[in-house]
């Protein structure tokens, strides 16, 4: 008897001390990112209970972790839930301070927030559903792997390291979705996926593989060849010129001077007009917040780099120690430039002493002596899904101003193809940031097939979604993964109601879920998710309806306006729709025939129902007819 107890204790301890839990969930999120959250308030509104499980002790991912100045390059683009997170941050900065504060007016309509408001708004839009549980620092630690169906695998349930007592648990559920930046719970399950930079012959890419940019121009010296070299790693440093809320950087731990002397001859030559600067021309780009404060970013291509390239190559696949001390690294990094900018007396006065101007926000991150609790982690693994989004779902299509059509498209996108670079200037120029390139598309549709994991039943990604490098640069913005976490949380629901795979899901009921919560599947500019037509718009404008509204020889394409001296810009041009204009025969004709509607010819039909009636009533009509 003492034998078998003895055995029974020894099982256990080799187990870890494993816990099956009897709360069983419909859903589990692994990772409580922006993208994660989203999904698990779009399934827990549809009445499904959640659990949205984080690794690291708050949830937010990059947004309540210290970026706070968020990318896009129109407000057209903006939908669903991240536009109800923005109205929140608005309201919050509104009412604490006033319309016409200075806070309200350096929220940008919202989209500018400090982290720890970010993190108290998004705890209260999880708490309003009851059937969502939140559990932070629990860390994976095992895909348990149901039954395959039809060739495909299934995921029963996780195992999980619960970092606050070091005991392990176990959840079940029917659907999982991965939110986490590096693509964590689909590389366990076994899923694959590509790491680095294909080569330019891959998927015929003008940006893949290794390149040297200058101005939009690629250089000599560029060979298109692939690798497994990833983009720069940086934090976002909160600092604030506030006398009264600012920290002074001490010197680190592990500080070492003589790795930033050679910064020295670039200071003594100009070459750097000011440290903290909200342009190209410093080391430390400021993005302004509310209260003073800042969102420090690292510049592309400036002399002296906040992104320590080259360092972050083995973050993707690292273990828990690798990663750990990757992000240590580059905390010291970024703390002993900030350090060194500031307090070494070789740096030339005038640039030390403005430097001298910030500290960190003595009421960010006080549980972490005030440093952001992520690092920027731009891109890891790419999990292989239906589809593979490339440069080119960001071309122009034929006869078009428009985009690549994408009819199963669940969100759409406004911003650069955009790399920071993988590796420090010196291989072949001096000034050149290796694997740096910067090109700027239309508005463009993100389809469905990059959430559904190549292979596996019930297991979606939102964040480390299926795409190529180059592709990826275009969608790694929070906004963004945002919209496609809502998609996935929705996409959930259709599983969980009509027990379906994740590749069998109707993405025709997908789209009509996405829309009635104001998400958007088409960038149109003038009709956003307040109108009475919006839904129509957006539904027919995803089977292409205005694909070809603008005839080429009529378009005279111009960069839009820049808004506030940022890249925010003025919505692309000729993506409206004018809903208020009466439509005319021609234009009624074409959009019947592009919807192949049969219940009568098109002649008929549009001479009936486009006489003194508007675009907009036009479209609602085609709706519902198409519907019918």
């Amino acid at each position: 008897m003492f034998r078998l107890l003895l055995l029974t204790m020894v099982i256990t301890l080799l187990q870890g001390n494993v816990y099956k839990t009897q709360n069983d969930f419909d859903l589990i999120i692994y990772g409580a990112t922006p993208s994660g959250i989203m999904a698990a308030i779009n399934a827990g509104r549809m009445g499904h209970t959640v659990l949205l499980v984080e690794e690291y002790e708050h949830i937010g991912g990059l947004m309540t972790g210290g970026l706070s100045f968020t990318d896009f390059i129109s407000f057209e683009v903006l939908g669903g839930e991240f536009q109800n997170y923005t109205n929140r941050v608005l309201a919050y900065y509104t009412e604490k301070y006033g319309p016409d504060s200075q806070q309200v007016e350096d929220c940008h309509f919202g989209i500018h927030a400090e982290p720890h408001v970010t993190l108290r708004i998004f705890q209260e839009m999880l708490r309003e559903f009851h059937g969502i549980e939140v559990i932070a620092k629990h860390r994976l630690n095992k895909v348990i792997l149901g039954e395959s169906n039809a060739g495909k695998v299934g995921i029963s349930g996780v195992r999980l390291i619960d970092l606050n007592g070091n005991k392990t648990v176990e959840y079940e559920a029917k659907v999982f979705i991965d939110a986490t930046y590096e693509g964590d719970l689909a590389a366990m399950a076994g899923a694959n996926y590509f790491l680095g930079r294909e080569s330019q012959s891959t998927y015929h890419e003008r940006f893949a593989g290794k390149i040297f940019t200058r101005g939009g121009v690629i250089q000599s010296g560029s060979t298109g060849e692939g690798d497994q070299r990833i983009q720069g790693y940086n934090f976002r440093v909160i600092m604030t010129d506030d006398p009264d809320n600012r920290v002074m950087i001490a010197e680190p731990e592990g500080y070492d001077r003589d790795i930033f002397t050679p910064i020295l001859e670039t200071l003594k030559n100009k070459k750097v007009a000011q440290i903290f600067t909200e342009d190209a021309r410093g080391i430390l780009r400021v993005q302004l917040l509310p209260n003073r404060k800042a969102d420090i970013n690292d510049i592309k291509n400036a002399p002296v780099r906040m992104a320590l390239l080259g360092g972050n190559y083995d973050y993707p696949e690292g273990n828990t120690e690798t990663r750990n001390r990757i992000i240590e690294d580059h905390r010291l990094h970024n703390l002993s430039l900030i350090y060194f900018l500031q307090q070494d007396r070789e740096v030339p006065d005038e640039l030390r002493k403005e430097a001298q101007k910030w500290g960190l926000a003595n009421d960010e991150f006080t549980d972490n002596d005030h440093f952001p609790y992520r690092l920027y982690i731009r891109e890891a693994r790419r999990i292989e899904g239906e589809y593979v989004f490339t440069e080119q779902d960001t071309y122009m299509a034929p006869n078009s101003v428009r985009t690549t059509l994408k009819s199963d498209a669940i969100a759409i996108g406004d911003y650069a193809l955009n790399c920071h670079g993988v590796s420090p200037p010196g291989e072949l120029y001096e000034d050149l940031t290796e694997g740096d390139f910067n090109h700027v598309p239309p508005p463009f549709q993100i389809p469905y097939g990059i959430t559904v994991v190549k292979g596996f039943q019930n297991l979606l990604v939102s964040v480390a979604v299926s795409s190529s490098h180059v592709g990826f640069s275009a969608l790694r913005l929070e906004p963004t993964w945002s919209a496609i976490g809502q998609a996935t949380g929705l996409a959930a629901h259709l599983m969980l109601e009509n027990s379906l795979a994740a590749a069998d899901v109707p993405v025709d009921q997908l789209q009509r879920l996405i829309h009635e919560v104001g998400g958007k599947t088409v960038y149109v500019s003038d009709v956003d998710n307040g109108h009475p037509y919006f839904k129509a718009i957006q539904y027919l404008g995803t089977k292409g309806l205005f694909h070809q509204m603008f005839p080429l020889g009529d378009v005279n394409l111009r960069p839009a306006s820049n808004l506030w001296n940022m890249q925010y810009r003025e919505a692309y041009p000729y993506h409206q729709i004018d809903p208020e204009k009466q439509i005319n025969d021609e234009l009624a004709k074409s959009w019947i025939r592009m919807l192949n509607l049969d219940t009568e010819s098109s002649e008929t039909l549009a001479l009936r129902y486009s006489k003194n009636i508007t675009r907009g009533e036009f479209i609602n009509y085609l709706y519902q007819l198409y519907s019918q």
